[in-house]
């Protein structure tokens, strides 16, 4: 590792490089992440010189930051160049080629690299957890009774890859289990998978996405029209994703009815000029600047980075209208499921939801393990666990979280959010709420 450099020992100020593609709303959110950690220390620490050697009281000091923009395209020459003239003390960076990482390494700096171009980095990271938004994405469109789906991303990104093997790998699972409580093996293959552009020998998708936009819409509305309908997407981003949804509407594909489109991110911008908007998932990008900020003064320290890569995990889907669908042919699952989400908060049993349906509960909990792979009073819990944890990210008091989310009691919301997720209400809002779990990784402010 890069021994701290003597300008970072003897300087009021600690001079931090952020070369992230800021053009992109995951690394803007990073970018306040970083803001959010280090605003007690530039606000209150007094910036005065400290002796030499004395590595303990970097974190008193204000950091200053300069930030290089326009990573992509031919821009190494200008980043060599920029790091000799500015001389920061340590950088945070996204790297997504060897070019670069040799600019990096060249600079003899502390580095930290945030997201996952690369599959093998010298550098330490701090990762989003692309496998658990694969995940999320297969929860999300399960949840709304779909038996087909497609991944749309690159090959040769792996955060891409990643979210579209654990999106893949997940529905699989799901529907072998629901096979397996069914005592059906038939039924593990009733449900269909495409892709564009999750493997190597992807060879529309490769061309598509290098070509114009006139071209590469074209090759999209063609691959969604190709599906099996109703079908759910998850776009590897937000980009791709808006972009989905323009080019159904161009193919005369309704979307969610005939075609349900979630992306990645959740650049607002791009989410609300998509017509309808497009749902996406949240990353725990602020978390991810957040934690950047701690793993740098490790190193500044002179300390090492542990061992694994901490990984964080996504927050949430924002759904809007791209998924606001249900794709259940069951008219009696599809009304008790529509009750369910409009009541569920407002105390519902499966006795009151069972007065909106026509057939008995034995019935019809076969026919919801058939369609979704739970039952009724596992769906009424579902919807107020999400309700909770949308709720926990707010300020809110516990007790009042509860009685919005249909939990009787305080106690009732926290032994079934413990069952459900394996960490208390509390612990939760402090991971994901308005100051995060990762922010106590943050340097303490001077005093």
């Amino acid at each position: 590792m890069p021994p701290v450099s003597r300008s970072a020992r003897s300087s009021k100020f600690i001079r931090v490089a952020l070369v992230l593609p800021t053009e992109y709303a995951y690394a803007r959110a990073v970018m306040r992440g970083i803001v959010s950690a280090t605003r007690e220390r530039n606000m209150y620490a007094q910036g005065n010189a400290l002796p030499d050697g004395n590595r303990s009281d970097l974190q008193r000091r204000p950091w200053l930051f300069n930030v290089f923009r326009g990573i992509y395209g031919h821009s190494s020459k200008y980043l060599e160049r920029w790091f000799k003239d500015w001389n920061p003390d340590g950088i945070i960076c996204q790297i997504y080629s060897a070019k670069l990482a040799n600019v990096y390494r060249q600079a003899r700096k502390p580095v930290v690299e945030l997201f996952e171009s690369r599959i093998e980095s010298e550098f330490p990271r701090i990762l989003p957890d692309d496998l658990a938004t694969g995940e999320l994405a297969a929860r999300h469109f399960l949840e709304r009774g779909f038996k087909h789906f497609a991944f749309f991303g690159v090959p040769w990104m792996l955060w891409s890859r990643e979210r579209g093997n654990a999106f893949r790998d997940t529905i699989q699972r799901a529907f072998r289990e629901r096979a397996a409580s069914e005592g059906n093996g038939a039924a593990a293959a009733e449900f269909s998978f495409a892709s564009f552009g999750l493997t190597d020998g992807d060879a529309p998708a490769s061309r598509a996405l290098g070509a114009s936009q006139k071209k590469r819409a074209a090759a999209m509305g063609a691959w969604l029209a190709s599906l099996p309908k109703p079908v759910a997407v998850f776009a590897a981003n937000d980009l791709w994703g808006s972009e989905l949804v323009q080019a159904a509407r161009e193919h005369g594909l309704h979307v969610p009815d005939d075609v349900a489109i979630l992306g990645c991110d959740n650049d607002e911008l791009l989410c609300e000029i998509a017509h309808p908007p497009l749902s996406s998932i949240r990353i725990g990008a602020e978390q991810i600047g957040i934690a950047a900020v701690s793993l740098l003064e490790q190193l500044l320290r002179g300390k090492r980075a542990g061992a694994p890569v901490p990984r964080v995990a996504p927050i949430d889907v924002v759904t809007r209208q791209s998924t606001e669908v249900l794709a259940v042919e069951d008219p009696d699952v599809a009304a008790a499921l529509r009750h369910i989400r409009r009541h569920a908060v407002e105390g519902l049993s499966v006795k009151e939801m069972l007065r909106e349906v026509t057939v008995n509960r034995r019935t019809l909990e076969r026919r919801f393990v058939s369609v979704l792979g739970h039952t009724p009073l596992e769906e009424i819990r579902r919807v107020r666990l999400e309700r909770a944890k949308a709720l926990l990210r707010t300020d809110l008091p516990i007790y009042e979280v509860a009685t919005r989310s249909g939990f009787a009691t305080p106690e009732y919301l926290a032994t079934s959010f413990l069952r459900d997720t394996g960490m208390t209400p509390s612990a939760y809002r402090r991971q994901f709420g308005p100051r995060g779990a990762w922010e106590r990784l943050a340097p303490a402010p001077a005093e």
